[in-house]
């Protein structure tokens, strides 16, 4: 890292930020020996992504749970009505890449401390939902990491963080998809595509393809709007 870091401080031209191609390569770089750690952060936001559409949707979240297979479920006090259900289990496998897409957009127009305190602003709201000592250990450490860095950290790694941070919230969602599709995960009737195919006779397969497709567009124009933005 600090390699990548002295690359962009001696780069020449002041027009070009380094550091955003530099938490890109980073990312891309960790992406798959990193994937066991920042898979959990992916089911962080995607158990996140449930619980924040149901509340919007004026549903009533009772916990979330992380699992230590990096699984995770949300629960809810009862039946949610049937668009409201289907919109809300669609919505976990994509949350994140849209948060990953929130992220993007904001250091495209490198609003860098805004990125991390809303990840952190999201994370404390989780804290009221959590259930499990696996969730009550790993949500209020991943909050202190960004605080820390938020707070403590010189802007050159701060921004690389913040990068990384949003490539990584991108790349996870696809690899996640790609592993679902791998092991048919869709057949599965607790999964959320087995439950999107009892509740709309679409088969599990058309729906983890449909998610495929949103997470690998998100990385395609999240990537695109922080790259274009360092140029």
């Amino acid at each position: 890292m600090p390699g990548l870091l002295e690359i962009a401080a001696a780069d020449p031209d002041p027009g070009v930020n380094k550091v955003a191609w530099a938490g890109a390569l980073l990312a891309w770089l960790l992406a798959v020996p990193a994937y066991v750690v920042f898979g959990l952060i992916d089911t962080i936001a995607h158990e996140g992504g449930h619980a924040l559409l149901a509340k919007l949707l004026f549903q009533r979240v009772r916990a979330i749970r992380l699992f230590r297979d990096g699984g995770g479920a949300t629960y809810f006090d009862e039946d949610m009505p049937w668009a409201v259900d289907v919109a809300v289990k669609f919505i976990g496998y994509v949350a994140p890449s849209l948060f990953g897409l929130a992220a993007a957009w904001l250091l495209a127009r490198d609003l860098v401390d805004a990125t991390l305190w809303a990840s952190l602003g999201f994370l404390f709201v989780m804290l009221f939902a959590v259930r499990g000592l696996l969730g009550w250990l790993v949500v209020p450490t991943l909050m202190i990491v960004i605080c820390y860095v938020a707070l403590a950290v010189e802007p050159p790694m701060r921004e690389l963080f913040a990068h990384v941070w949003a490539w990584f919230l991108l790349i996870a969602a696809v690899e996640t998809m790609l592993i679902f599709l791998r092991t048919r995960g869709y057949d599965h009737n607790s999964s959320d595509a087995g439950a999107l195919h009892r509740l709309t006779s679409l088969s599990g397969a058309f729906w983890a393809l449909l998610m495929l497709l949103g997470t690998t567009t998100a990385l395609i124009y999240g990537g695109t709007l922080m790259l274009r933005a360092a140029i």
